[in-house]
């Protein structure tokens, strides 16, 4: 892959970033099957509701992580 078009970075909120092209994922999340509540801290290693494993899904897009986990903080 072109490094020009990947790159790791950290977040306002020391977590860990990957570019990809124009996508950036957030690599302390995992997203599930799940329709709703689908974004997963990295430390949880199964969905309780659909069974999917942190193993085999993908990271977060760092935009949904930002919308749906970290405007709840304080």
């Amino acid at each position: 892959m072109n490094s020009e078009n990947f790159h790791d970075s950290l977040n306002e909120y020391n977590e860990k970033m990957q570019c990809v092209g124009d996508i950036v994922l957030n690599l302390d999340y995992w997203d599930c099957e799940c329709e709703n509540n689908y974004i997963h801290p990295i430390e949880q290693q199964v969905c309780k509701k659909c069974d999917s494993t942190r193993e085999d899904s993908p990271s977060s897009r760092e935009n949904e992580v930002k919308h749906y986990v970290h405007r709840n903080l304080p």
